[in-house]
């Protein structure tokens, strides 16, 4: 993501870190800790656990976000940990202490720097001057005659073929097929213009056999290569000649003969075979520290181009070092809680087990007074020479009392739009979440041999998630478009990618949605005309192309159990877990991923009639018509009133519903609901499923919609998804909710939500992934975005004048709002009205006016909610084209 160099990337510990321009996976990190003087009860601020601080601000550009730290709970003594943009190269660290208790506080300060590689080992290829290592992955195409489930899948973004191996020079190595018919080919780099030469192989064969290779140069066979097995890296060599250029083609063929790991290659002359060698490097953790005035230093690392400066504004601060990996546990022993004068330090020197290297810099006693607000700064800085620092260092040095306006300015960048008067009580909980949602971020993130700055569901999870990033990406349309964009573009692919998607844990199709949302928000036809075809490709890898294994069973249903266990999200779902634990993944449908199919292919046919795409709508109407029929022969239950799994014989043909042992329907909860987002009930069954959603005992709880049917025998109160409730099928239901023309049910779903959110996150500052269906009390991760990012969408949609709702059968033409948001014009196409439900829309406008309505000139009721806030029914009684106008009453 186009992120700044600067932000909240560690997966260590909590402060702000700087990604190299060089982007190979080496982070330089800054950590701020407050805490009491001379006392070891605060655990320092870990991403991996709770630790006493929480996201409190943040700007959608990152140009501020801050952190409140709790030393005497509930903020009768905290630090508020601040980083403020001063320009592209420099941060503002801010730390304000205040004391809201009637004594004196005694309270140190601590900043700690630090170089972190994502690897635990180095390997460096020693090489004869110009000539170049190129890695394995570094392939121009891979093939094979034998194409796996997952040939156009490759699980967490990877290479095909690709494995990490810290043992490779690159940190991977490309894996070869045991089935004859693979075909791997690069393009070898040949800088001296030599006319014969060496063709250096690194490799690993843990085989009990030689693997045979054939190699192909410059088009012409050369010689089978025996591969020796061997546990640890070695080298073999390929003499070739009559080179040509600076590049030669060079090909490797399975031959069905063994497997080995490729880590890379090197073309050199014959006479320089011997100096080639591989030797591991240690990781050096120390930097080279240059003094800067008598309150700066710079540093400088030996495997970052880039110069670090440090600033600190209290002359009184003390320098240390640290040689520990964990600064927490160093810092856990008493004697490490002094100034480097006193007795027992050894010059300023924290020796702990020795396999880290932190520089810190310690500020202690601040005392502060009760009712007292005390602030101590400092500055970061980065820049490509040692002079550039110093000079900013310099320059700096002499404008502390100028930052405040400068930090004053970036922190009104982080403040949340103005809504209207209802929904200020929940904007402090909306506040903590944006910030959440806005500094969950990670590097490195590895995936198509690069890595990325990325967001995560919560900082604990260092990896790609792609349902939860849909969610990420539908919380930012109304935070930052921008970075919405960038993360449907991210779990989307062209033609040309190995993958038809970015696949890591449940493949629940959210990017679909967001994809219409982002259409929503802007209308911008370039838009739809670049991620058309993306989607589409998402949608047909679903559909069973490209070698997918989703659509193997003659009832026509999907399944994605071979991609990823999960089939909504929903860990411990009952049905879910008995599929697994009885082995019956290849029987067993569920019915969410043919219903999520279908709406996906409702969303992508509205798309293809805008774009005019005539051949692609009639694809998408038999593959609906498919889909539901397949639904609606298999798998609906009178009895119960929801779908139900349905189970298949060896030949893939259903033969009914999975039942619990008591008898009745397994699938009494939220999977069994989700043909109502699909759009494909009957009127009876539409009434049975809303009943059960919204009945007290059933799916409905004082917290909102659970994942159980609490009247079902296998109902868990203290599951994990079972008994608790989420946010994520709720905001499914939400819209669903405007295309059944039953927007009081949809207020019913985002109130309880957001006065949850509220009660849970005003309480204890934490951002929670579930709540209990007893008690409502938040859990899971503390600081969680992802999944939990509906609460966004929720509070605009009720309280952001200028936010306009509907369902998912509406498609929106264009759209515009009255300067003031005291006005919307909008025209719509309404799809798949089969029901004739009509549609419905939620209008959040500029609170000091009253409005009317019309719909293609003629009027409209227009139901006030609350001020501001209008339901708009829609009573069209066939599909087609209708304009919307509301006006401010005279």
């Amino acid at each position: 993501m186009a992120l700044p160099a600067w932000g909240p990337y560690s997966t260590n510990y909590n402060g702000i870190s700087h990604v190299p321009a060089r982007n190979n996976g080496i982070r330089f990190d800054v950590i701020v800790q407050p805490s009491f003087y001379l006392r070891n009860n605060i655990a320092l601020a870990s991403t991996q656990r709770e630790s006493g601080y929480h996201p409190w601000q943040a700007s959608p550009t990152l140009s501020y976000f801050s952190y409140r730290y709790e030393l005497e709970w509930k903020d009768r003594v905290y630090c508020d940990v601040s980083f403020s943009e001063i320009d592209k190269q420099s941060r503002l660290i801010k730390a304000e202490f205040v004391n809201n208790t009637q004594s004196n506080r005694s309270l140190a300060l601590n900043l700690f720097s630090t170089i972190s590689y994502p690897y635990n080992k180095k390997v460096k290829a020693i090489l004869p001057e110009g000539t170049s290592w190129q890695e394995a992955a570094s392939y121009i195409s891979f093939t094979d005659s034998v194409k796996p489930a997952n040939y156009n899948l490759i699980y967490n973004g990877q290479l095909r073929g690709q494995v990490t191996d810290e043992n490779a020079v690159s940190g991977t190595a490309i894996q070869t097929s045991k089935i004859a018919g693979q075909i791997i080919n690069y393009n070898l780099s040949n800088l001296r213009h030599s006319k014969n030469g060496v063709i250096i192989i690194r490799y690993k064969n843990n085989g009990s056999k030689d693997a045979r290779l054939q190699a192909v140069v410059n088009g012409r066979r050369a010689k089978v290569l025996a591969f020796k097995p061997t546990t640890n890296y070695t080298q073999l060599a390929l003499n070739v000649d009559d080179l040509k250029g600076k590049f030669l083609s060079f090909l490797l063929n399975t031959i069905g003969d063994g497997s080995i790991f490729l880590d890379g290659f090197a073309l050199v002359d014959n006479d320089d075979v011997p100096s080639v060698k591989f030797q591991n490097e240690e990781l050096n953790l120390k930097p080279e520290i240059t003094k800067v005035l008598h309150n700066g230093a710079i540093l400088k690392y030996n495997d970052i181009e880039e110069y670090y400066g440090i600033l600190w504004q209290d002359t009184t601060a003390d320098r240390r070092t640290i040689l520990d990996q964990s600064p927490d546990e160093a810092l856990a022993k008493f004697d490490n809680l002094v100034k480097a004068g006193h007795a027992r330090l050894n010059g300023g020197r924290i020796n702990g087990n020795g396999k880290g290297y932190f520089d810190n810099v310690f500020i202690t006693p601040i005392v502060v007074k009760p009712g007292q607000t005390l602030s101590k700064n400092f500055i970061v800085v980065s820049g490509s020479t040692k002079d550039q620092v110093v000079e900013k260092l310099k320059s700096f040095n002499s404008q502390w009392a100028s930052f405040e306006t400068a930090y004053t300015k970036r922190k009104n960048e982080a403040a949340l739009p103005q809504v209207n008067q209802g929904g200020k009580p929940f904007s402090f909980s909306q506040q903590l979440m944006a910030a959440t949602v806005l500094t969950n971020l990670n590097y490195p993130v590895f995936a198509g041999n690069k890595y990325f700055k990325h967001t995560t569901p919560g900082k604990r999870w260092s990896s790609f998630y792609t349902w939860d990033s849909g969610f990420i990406g539908l919380g930012y349309t109304n935070i930052n478009l921008g970075r919405a964009l960038e993360s449907l573009n991210a779990y989307t692919m062209g033609e040309e990618e190995q993958s038809a998607f970015l696949e890591h844990g449940t493949p629940l199709p959210v990017q679909a949605y967001l994809f219409n949302e982002l259409w929503d928000k802007t209308q911008n036809l370039e838009y739809l005309k670049y991620f058309y075809p993306r989607l589409k490709r998402y949608y047909s890898f679903l559909a069973g192309a490209e070698n997918s294994p989703t659509h193997r069973l003659k009832s026509g249903m999907i399944q994605t159990w071979d991609i990823f266990y999960n089939s909504g999200g929903w860990d411990d779902y009952s049905p879910q877990v008995y599929t697994h634990h009885k082995k019956l993944e290849k029987f067993i449908a569920p019915v969410i991923n043919t219903a999520h199919q279908i709406r996906f292919a409702k969303l992508l046919k509205a798309a293809a009639w805008q774009l005019g795409y005539k051949q692609d709508i009639a694809i998408y109407d038999e593959d609906i018509k498919v889909y539901t029929n397949a639904l609606q022969q298999n798998s609906w239950d009178e009895t119960s009133g929801y779908f139900g799994y349905v189970n298949h014989d060896a030949n893939g043909k259903a033969i009914g519903i999975l039942k619990h042992d008591t008898g009745v329907n397994y699938n009494m909860g939220l999977d069994g609901c989700s043909p109502l987002i699909a759009g494909i009930c009957t009127p009876q069954q539409q009434a049975k499923l809303l009943a059960n959603l919204f009945t007290n005992g059933k799916l409905w709880t004082d917290q909102g919609i659970t994942a159980i049917d609490q009247s079902s025998p296998y109902y868990n109160k203290d599951g994990y998804w079972n008994g608790r409730v989420w946010m994520p099928h709720q905001w499914f239901l939400w819209k669903t909710m405007f295309d059944l023309n039953e927007p009081e049910r949809a207020l019913q779903i985002a109130n309880t939500a957001l006065n949850v959110w509220k009660r849970e996150t005003d309480d204890t500052y934490n951002c929670w992934e579930n709540f209990g269906v007893e008690t409502g009390n938040g859990g899971g991760w503390h600081q969680f975005g992802a999944l939990s990012s509906p609460v966004i969408n929720w509070y605009n949609a009720l309280y952001k004048p200028g936010t306009i709702t509907h369902g998912f059968n509406l498609w929106c033409i264009k759209q515009r709002l009255g300067a003031n948001n005291d006005g919307y014009n909008g025209e719509f196409q309404l799809f798949d009205n089969a029901s004739n439900n009509g549609a419905a829309m939620l209008l959040c406008l500029n609170e000091n006016f009253e409005y009317k309505a019309t719909c293609n000139n003629q009027p409209i009721n227009l139901t006030k909610v609350a001020n501001g806030l209008y339901i708009l029914k829609i009573t069209t009684q066939s599909k087609g084209k209708f304009s919307i106008q509301v006006i401010k009453k005279v």
